[in-house]
C-alpha cells in the first residue's frame, strides 16, 4: 500500500476525538498491515497504546488494554502476553469482582490465542472460587484439545476444586477414550464420586465405538447404576440396531432384574430379525402389561415378514385385552389384503 495512503489514514485516525475509539481503530489498522506484511502496522500499534493512555477511568482502561492486547496478538503472541501482564497489574486497583470478572476476560481471551501456559498463572489470582474454577476448567479443556495431557492432569489434581475436579477427570477420561486408551479411562472413573450418574451414560456412548470395552466397562458397574447406564444403551439401539451388540444386550437382559429392559432388548432383537431370541426374553416377564408390550412387538415383526401363522401363535401370549385386540384386528386385516391380492391374481 502506498506510503502517503497510510500516512492519510493515520491523520484521519487523529481526528476521532475518544481516544477509547482512536485506540481501537489503531489496532485494527495495525492487525490489518500486519496481515498484508506492512511494516508500519508496529507504528500503528504504538499509536494505539498513545491513544489508550489518555483513557482516565480504570475500567475503561483496561477494557481497551484487553482489546488491543487481542489485536496485537494475532501479529505476536510474547507482545500480547506484556499487554495482558501489565493489565494484570492494573486490575488490582479495582474492587474485587471487578477485578475477577476483569481476569477472567483477560484468560478467556488468551485461551483463544493460544496463549494458555500464562493463563493458568493468572487464573490462580482469581479470589471469588466459583469463576477461578470455572476458568481453570476451560483452561484444563484448552490443553486437551491441544493434546497437553501432562498439564490438564497437573490442572485436575493441584488446582481445581470439586465439583470441577470430577469434571475435570471426566474430560481426560474422555480424551483417553478418544485415543482407544481404554484400561486408563476406566481407572480413572473409579477416582470419581461427584456426578457419576450423568457421566456414567455419556462414558458408555463414548464406549459405542468399542464394544468389547463397553462390555468390560458395563461388568465393572452395580446393579443401579448398571439399570440406569442399560436404559439410554438399549434405546440408542433400538433407534440404531447393531448386530455386534446383540451379546451384550443379551448380558444386560440376564444381569438386570427390570422388567422394562427386558422388553427394551425384546424390540432390539426384533430389529434385528432375531425374533425367537425375542421371544425367549417376552417369556420370562411376569408383568401382564410389559410382557404383553414385549409379545405385541414380537407379533408385529411376524406381521411385518407375513408370518401370520406364527404371528397369531405369539397374539396368545399377549394377556392385556387391548393389545390382544389390536393385534388380532391388524392380523385379520393382513389375511384379508393376502386373501384379495391372490383373488386378483386368480382372475388374471
Amino acid at each position: 500500500m502506498e506510503e502517503d495512503i497510510i500516512n492519510t489514514i493515520f491523520d484521519l485516525v487523529e481526528m476521532i476525538a475518544d481516544p477509547k475509539v482512536r485506540a481501537i481503530t489503531y489496532a485494527r489498522i495495525g492487525l490489518e498491515l500486519f496481515r498484508i506484511e506492512d511494516p508500519r502496522y508496529i507504528q500503528a500499534f504504538r499509536k494505539s497504546f498513545g491513544a489508550a493512555e489518555l483513557v482516565e477511568d480504570i475500567r475503561e482502561l483496561v477494557d481497551i488494554l484487553i482489546n488491543i492486547g487481542i489485536y496485537i496478538g494475532e501479529t505476536n503472541k510474547n507482545s500480547a502476553v506484556k499487554v495482558f501482564g501489565h493489565v494484570v497489574e492494573l486490575v488490582d486497583a479495582l474492587p474485587s469482582q471487578d477485578r475477577d470478572r476483569t481476569l477472567e476476560k483477560i484468560i478467556r481471551s488468551m485461551l483463544k490465542l493460544g496463549i494458555t501456559e500464562h493463563a493458568l498463572s493468572y487464573a490462580v489470582l482469581i479470589r471469588d472460587s466459583k469463576i477461578r474454577n470455572e476458568v481453570l476448567f476451560s483452561i484444563l479443556k484448552k490443553y486437551l484439545s491441544d493434546g497437553d495431557l501432562k498439564n490438564a492432569i497437573r490442572v485436575s489434581k493441584e488446582v481445581l476444586e470439586e465439583p470441577w475436579s470430577s469434571k475435570a477427570k471426566s474430560e481426560i477420561l474422555k480424551f483417553h477414550i478418544d485415543r482407544g486408551e481404554i484400561e486408563n479411562a476406566l481407572e480413572i472413573f473409579n477416582t470419581i464420586e461427584e456426578n457419576r450418574a450423568k457421566l456414567l451414560i455419556e462414558i458408555a456412548e463414548e464406549l459405542m465405538k468399542y464394544p468389547e470395552y463397553l462390555s468390560k466397562f458395563l461388568n465393572s458397574l452395580g446393579e443401579d447404576e448398571l439399570r440406569e447406564v442399560s436404559k439410554n444403551l438399549l434405546g440408542i439401539l433400538i433407534d440404531s440396531p447393531r448386530r455386534e451388540y446383540i451379546d451384550i444386550v443379551e448380558e444386560i437382559a440376564r444381569k438386570v432384574p427390570d422388567e422394562t429392559i427386558k422388553v427394551k432388548t425384546v424390540a432390539f432383537l426384533n430389529r434385528l430379525g432375531e425374533m425367537e431370541k425375542a421371544l425367549k426374553y417376552a417369556k420370562e416377564i411376569k408383568d401382564d402389561y410389559l410382557r404383553s408390550l414385549a409379545f405385541g412387538e414380537v407379533a408385529i415383526a411376524y406381521l411385518k415378514q407375513q408370518d401370520l401363522d406364527r404371528a397369531i401363535e405369539v397374539v396368545m401370549n399377549v394377556k392385556d385385552p387391548r393389545w390382544n385386540s389390536r393385534l388380532l384386528g391388524e392380523i385379520l386385516v393382513r389375511v384379508f389384503k393376502l386373501a384379495t391380492e391372490e383373488s386378483l391374481e386368480e382372475k388374471h
